[in-house]
This record gives structure tokens, sequence and C-alpha cells, in this order.
């Protein structure tokens, strides 16, 4: 009796921790939902090892002609449900990060680019922003563009937008910035950082924060401290980080990046006012062009 008893203690775990993560994403959110999410990520690898060691165990007493437990199987097949997500790591079956409705503080702000303007990831769907709506703390961010875009050239100046002024698309405090990475010819993998060159802001009206990310080195020019009006120039974009070719990436969250981990921040929408185009701007295949009006 005992040892059946202990023969469920792995499949009851395992489904306890499946029911922890889940539940804490999709109802509890915040750095708790976060943190699970990552959980849910990471452990799925530790799960595709438990699927393997339980496969071969199985198969095991098959070969032998020794009954296969019900637990054994249950616990196969919540291991299996846990390893899942692994293959979100190949680019199969991902999702995005679970929405709790309504997510506030919303920002809404203008354009940071002076110009007619392409999106190259943004919105609120995996198909219209693959690269962020997976990660918790980028589940609003936008990659801009302009034309020309995507020219496969390794020459920064073939791109339109390298060089390009970014204004401060909302009045704020800036809190932190870094300029002193190189930009990395397009398509490189030598970067030093994921964000390369930043700038982090305040917001005023929320006490939440922006990002800026990918800047040009050397053209930051606002200072720690220093409170900016909107439409204030503050840098220009460049290819430095983590970044195919240059482009502009902006995220709006909950966390102050000086005393949470990135990867411990919570994603908040992000609106863009005084435009020719929708509120919430999509990328991906059709990318949407959105321009400033003055």
């Amino acid at each position: 009796m005992l040892t059946k008893k202990r023969a469920y203690i792995l499949p009851v775990l395992l489904l306890v921790v499946l029911l922890c993560e889940w539940i804490s994403v999709f109802f509890i959110g915040g750095i708790i939902g976060v943190v699970c999410w990552w959980f849910i990520i990471g452990g799925s690898i530790i799960a595709s090892l438990i699927v393997i060691v339980l496969i071969a165990l199985i198969g095991s007493r098959l070969v032998r002609g020794r009954k296969i437990h019900y637990a054994l199987t249950a616990a196969l097949l919540i291991a299996l449900m846990m390893g899942y997500p692994i293959l979100w790591l190949f680019d199969i079956g991902q999702m995005a990060y679970p929405v709790h409705s309504p997510i506030l503080p919303a920002a809404s702000i203008r354009l940071p680019i002076d110009q007619t303007t392409v999106v190259g990831w943004g919105g609120n769907s995996l198909e219209t922003n693959r690269p962020h709506a997976i990660v918790p703390m980028e589940r609003w961010a936008y990659d801009l563009l302009i034309d020309p875009y995507s020219v496969s050239s390794n020459k920064l100046s073939d791109y339109g937008i390298y060089d390009v002024e970014v204004i401060a698309p909302i009045s704020g405090i800036i809190i932190d910035v870094y300029d002193q990475e190189d930009d990395i010819l397009p398509g490189a993998a030598d970067n030093e950082t994921m964000m390369g060159n930043y700038i982090y802001m305040r917001l005023d009206t929320t006490d939440t924060y922006l990002i800026f990310a990918h800047l040009k080195k050397d053209s930051v020019l606002v200072q720690i401290g220093q409170y900016v009006e909107e439409g204030t120039p503050i840098a220009r974009v460049g290819n430095s980080g983590s970044s195919s070719e240059p482009h502009l990436h902006i995220h709006h969250q909950r966390q102050n990046p000086l005393t949470t981990s990135m990867f411990l921040t919570e994603g908040l929408p992000l609106y863009f006012r005084d435009i020719d185009g929708p509120p919430i701007p999509k990328g991906g295949i059709i990318k949407d062009i959105i321009t400033p009006i003055n």
C-alpha cells in the first residue's frame, strides 16, 4: 500500500507545479506571473528530461513484460504538458505572454521619430509582434524603421532610419543613459549587450518607464536626472546591441529598470497619438506605416 502511495508522488508533484505556474501567469500576473512564465519556459527543459527518463522506464517495463502503473502513465502525460514549451525555443507553437485585461497604466505618446515610420514589429499578437510578445517586459514593444529597410546591405547609411533624430515622445525624467557601445554591421553577431546604447525615462503621468534601445554611439543628448519636455531631441538611431539592422526599439514597463532585472519586469500597453494610423500599430508581414500629424 505504501509503495502505491509513493508511486503517485511524482505525478501529483508535477501536476501541482504545472497548475501553480499557469494559474499565476493567467490570473495573478505582475512580477509573480512574470517569474512563473520564465519557470514555465525554463522548467520545460527539466520536464523534457523527465519525459525521456519516463519513456525509457516504461519501455524497459514493457520489454520485461511488467505492468505499467497508472501513476507512471500519469506522470508521463503531465511531464509532456510541462515540456511542451521547450518547442518555443525552436519557434514552434509559441504563444504570447498572456494579457490580463485591462492592463494599467497604459501610456499614450507621440511618435518618437518626426518622419513617416514603418512598424517592423508591433501590436498585441504573436503574428504582428513575434520577437516581443512572448517576452513579458516587451509585450507591447515596437521596432520602428524608415524606408529603405531590410536591404541586405552591410553599410549602415543604406538604411533609412540610421542616424535619424529620436525625439522625446512624452515628458519625463531621464534616469539612465548609455551610448558607448559601437554600432555593429547589419546582420553581425558581435554585439556587446542586448540593449546596446539606451535611454531610460520615467514618465510624469504614470510613474512608469520608457525604454529606448539600439541607439547610435555617442549620440545621446540628455543626462541622468534631466527633465525633458515632449518634443526634445534626445539621441539618434543606431544599430548597437542585439540588432539585425538599424531600428529604434521602444517599450513601456511598470518596474524601474535600475532596480529590477529586465527579466522580472512587466510590459505595459503603449499607444501612439497624433499620428495618421492606428494607436497600436501592427508589424509583421503587413507592416503599418504611420506618419506624425503636426
